[in-house]
């Protein structure tokens, strides 16, 4: 699988600010998100610190080839990003309901090492984050909206799997395992999806 990781393209960094909405209510739908790379809507999302500081983990610990905080800002890069909230990183971590609430990034990134099971560190945490990307030649609400995905039936993600999206009890899934729970957020690169379970694909 690493083999295959090296293959990926590398992005260059923005930055950008604003407000702070939540998962539960972040809408960006066709414009105001426009002017946002992906990493700007995570910054400025309340319930998306434990995604930000996974990467931010993955990044300094330089176990891929490129930066995933870099590419999530990349106004020329077109990606799918299903992105776990934080009660998802909850339940990972075996983490009480509402753990990481209040939190900010940088909190949660300096006590992610000490809330990983024995045995897992940057590493396997770059290749979960790697199973919650698609990289595509084309992602917008057009092609990549949650109703765009479910009439594909599936999506390839970054480390070539493939996954299934199909209607699950509670919404639409992916891979059978994690279920959307706000969906369509645009960005300048590419649309985000929150998801409310971290996907494992049976790595851990």
């Amino acid at each position: 699988m690493f083999a295959r990781i090296r293959t990926l393209p590398i992005a260059l960094l923005a930055l950008a600010l604003f407000a702070v909405p939540s998962v539960a209510s972040a809408d960006y739908g066709f414009g105001f998100g426009k002017r946002e790379t992906i990493l700007d809507v995570l910054q400025r999302t309340d319930g998306a610190q434990a995604v930000v500081a996974a990467v931010l983990v993955v990044d300094e610990a330089k176990v891929l080839p490129f930066s995933l905080a870099e590419l999530l800002d990349d106004r020329r890069a077109e990606v799918v990003l299903f992105a776990p909230s934080n009660a998802a990183f909850e339940g990972l971590l075996g983490l009480d309901p509402g753990s990481l609430d209040g939190l900010s990034v940088e909190e949660v990134k300096g006590a992610l090492p000490g809330l990983l099971p024995s045995g897992v560190g940057a590493a396997e945490v770059a290749a979960i984050l790697l199973k919650h990307a698609a990289l595509t030649s084309r992602a917008d609400l057009f092609t990549a909206s949650e109703g765009a995905l479910l009439r594909e039936g599936s999506v390839t993600v970054a480390d070539e799997s493939v996954f299934p999206v199909a209607i699950g009890a509670s919404g639409v899934q992916i891979n059978y395992e994690a279920t959307i729970i706000r969906a369509d957020l645009s960005a300048r690169n590419g649309v985000v999806h929150f998801i409310d379970t971290v996907i494992l694909d049976g790595l851990l």
